[in-house]
């Protein structure tokens, strides 16, 4: 038995070794067709032994690839592309498969990358890769060719394998990445244009407008081939159907994606992203009772059946993650920390719910025992891993725990532009601004650039260094999209120097983009205790409308603790008209610990005037409506937010306190009547 590799490539030097290497001792020939490689692919490939042949671009990628079958001389075929590789371990498994074999071609599964970088987030599908070398079997279509169509139409048995392939060309939306897409895009569209009743083209468009986040044009494509395809045994078909209730779910069209999941789960029984997708849609509507209800059947069916093309952990960790979420949007801290540990149970490089662990756990427990339990349950010795440990801990503001991490993680992974960002921006909120400007220094390109300098600039100026700000700030200047910020921090040493102030933008985004930076700006002044400089940036904020600065400040306050004067403000801000649910909520909240409660029950029921769906209110309006013995009143109330949230432990459990205080106030008022 003689196995070809069939490839066609332009410009792999990047990944071609890669794929390259996978296949030694597995692939009897390589086969590589060029079609204009101006890079040293060409070299790479001759230097694994490959046969290499020229094929000038057409803009059809079939006919390249049935190029490369009319060199290859084996009794079978396995086609890869470049970004691809076979799975280490998995050579073996295909020719013991093909030496016995009955069937004329065969599925591999494909795990596709995606993220940052391989790991756990992979989508798995099916993809017909092996077949028998015969002439009559060709591919079709100028692009997202196929020739599994081929091999049927010509009597051919076609079956699958546990044989695996890795996929890293989704990984990073590079420039390159981008370019691909745009060039997907203008092949699928003349296409589409030449055959119209191409369901699996229509369906190929739709896949690229979905990558560029252009939903409404996706749902379109994907709309017009489902309304003709043949049957839904077609291996596109339980995906096209899951990708239109995905566009359907981000055009917040939410009846219309739970009535298209609704039959496709009908359809296909063992497809669990159908299930996880479903209950994300709930999540979204804050239907939290039925998202629970939801993310249990994922648990309880599993993973989906490897036919479909499914996302990883729908059936396990992913779907554990999902229903922490919802019981921590209800307030059931205990059933999210238990679902939240279950999801690292399963899958202890899910590193998603490590934040919402940090965010119930580190306010409430002891910072040993959080730091124990994540030991616990992660792997402290996978630099990643302590990277978003840092992260969490820096969000909860305890930032040397989080700088340990932090340079834990460097010194197992490398100092790489993003970690020492981290860490200079954890010696910043440390008050150690000399080592943070030289952490920051450290950074001299990439997507970090920019941030860091201004960092060092904040630094800078801490330590009444104006004039290196300034060359600073000049040579910051330059950078795509900076000038706002350059000018609020211009603004900003101005008045800590005594020199003149300049202009800021007065409207429209860079206006926004202004207000961000400013508040970004004061926020880190009050979280530095820096008051001094905190009044005097304080003029960054004239310019801004009142009602808009009497609220912004008032929530920034509220943030840092500072309760006197958010509420100042608040109480400034609501005054001036401004309708804000969340800054009632902080009056309300404020009133409370004041102990002024009647004040805090009409904050509370104005702010869930505002927002029906604020469930924090709920219980806080019930407490204090309870401790003022307005028992019927705290009924009605968490009857309203059981209504909205039935699936509440909580709401549940305040019922039952407050129904015995009714019921207990009742029996009052009848024995003292005897």
């Amino acid at each position: 038995m003689k196995l070809s590799l069939c490839m066609i490539v332009k410009d792999e030097e990047e990944h071609l070794p890669r794929c390259l290497r996978s296949v030694q001792g597995v692939v009897d020939e390589i086969v590589v067709v060029d079609t204009g490689s101006t890079d040293q692919t060409v070299a790479i490939a001759q230097g694994f032994g490959a046969k290499v042949f020229y094929f000038p671009w057409t803009g059809d990628f079939s006919a390249a690839r049935n190029f490369s079958l009319e060199k290859a001389t084996g009794d079978w075929i396995i086609f890869l592309d470049a970004d691809e590789e076979l799975v280490a371990g998995d050579g073996p498994k295909l020719r013991e498969l093909l030496t016995s074999a009955e069937a004329d071609g065969y599925y591999l599964t494909e795990i596709n990358f995606v993220g940052d970088k391989p790991g756990i987030d992979a989508v798995i599908n099916v993809t017909f890769r092996v077949f028998r070398n015969r002439p009559e079997y060709r591919f079709t279509g100028a692009i997202h060719e196929q020739i599994v169509a081929c091999v049927q139409k010509q009597g051919g048995q076609i079956a699958f394998s546990d044989v695996r392939i890795n996929h890293y060309g989704y990984l990073n939306q590079t420039s390159r990445g981008k370019k691909k897409i745009q060039r997907n895009l203008a092949i699928l569209q003349e296409e589409v244009k030449k055959r119209p009743a191409d369901n699996f083209t229509r369906f190929n468009l739709g896949v690229e407008y979905l990558r560029m986040g252009n939903y409404q044009e996706a749902l379109r494509e994907f709309q017009k081939a489902f309304h003709k395809i043949p049957t839904l045994e077609l291996a596109y078909a339980s995906i096209l159907l899951r990708n239109i209730a995905v566009c359907l779910r981000e055009l917040k069209r939410y009846s219309e994606a739970l009535t298209v999941l609704a039959d496709a789960i009908e359809a296909y029984p063992d497809y669990t992203d159908l299930l996880f997708l479903k209950a994300c849609v709930y999540a979204d509507m804050k239907d939290f009772d039925a998202a629970v209800a939801a993310y249990k059947e994922c648990l309880a069916r599993g993973e989906s059946n490897t036919r479909h093309v499914t996302q990883q952990g729908v059936g396990s960790y992913r779907a554990w993650y999902g229903l922490g979420q919802t019981y921590e949007q209800l307030g059931d801290y205990a059933q999210a920390v238990r679902a939240y540990t279950e999801a690292l149970k399963a899958n202890r490089y899910f590193l998603g719910p490590v934040f919402n662990l940090a965010g119930i756990l580190i306010p409430r427990e002891d910072i040993r025992a959080v730091k124990e339990f994540f030991a616990r349950y992660l792997d402290l010795n996978d630099a990643e891993t302590l990277e978003v440990l840092g992260q969490a801990f820096f969000l909860e503001k305890r930032y040397q725990e989080a700088l340990e991490y932090v340079e834990a993680a460097l010194s197992r992974g490398g100092p790489s532009q993003r970690l020492l960002f981290q860490k200079g921006e954890l010696l910043l909120n440390l008050g150690r601004y000399a080592a943070a400007a030289a952490c920051f220094q450290k950074i001299k390109d990439g997507a970090y650039n920019f941030q860091a300098g201004l960092s060092r600039v904040f630094c800078l100026l801490m330590q009444e260094k104006y004039s290196e700000a300034a060359g600073l700030l000049d040579l910051l200047a330059g950078e795509e999209g900076a000038r706002p910020y350059v000018s609020v921090y211009r603004d900003f040493a101005a008045l800590l120097s005594g020199s003149s102030l300049s202009f800021l933008p007065g409207a429209g985004e860079k206006r926004l983009l202004c207000e961000e930076a400013v508040f970004d700006l004061l926020g880190k002044l009050l979280e530095l205790r820096e008051f001094e400089k905190f009044e005097r940036a304080l003029a960054l904020v004239e310019r801004i409308p009142e009602r808009e600065r009497h609220l912004l400040l008032g929530k920034l306050y509220f943030k840092h603790g500072f309760k006197d004067s958010a509420a100042e403000e608040l109480l400034a801000a609501v005054g001036a008209g401004v309708q804000d649910a969340e800054a009632l909520a902080m009056l309300a909240e404020i009133a409370v610990e004041r102990g002024f409660d009647e004040e805090a029950a009409v904050f509370y029921r104005h702010a869930l005037a505002l927002d029906g769906k604020a469930f924090r209110c709920y219980t806080a309006l019930a407490s204090v409506l309870s401790r003022l013995h307005r028992y019927q009143e705290a009924r009605a109330v968490v009857e309203e937010g059981l209504r909205r949230f039935p699936a509440s432990s909580l709401l549940r459990a305040a019922l039952r306190g407050v129904e015995a205080a009714v019921n207990f106030q009742e029996r009052e008022v009848v024995g003292g009547a005897r």
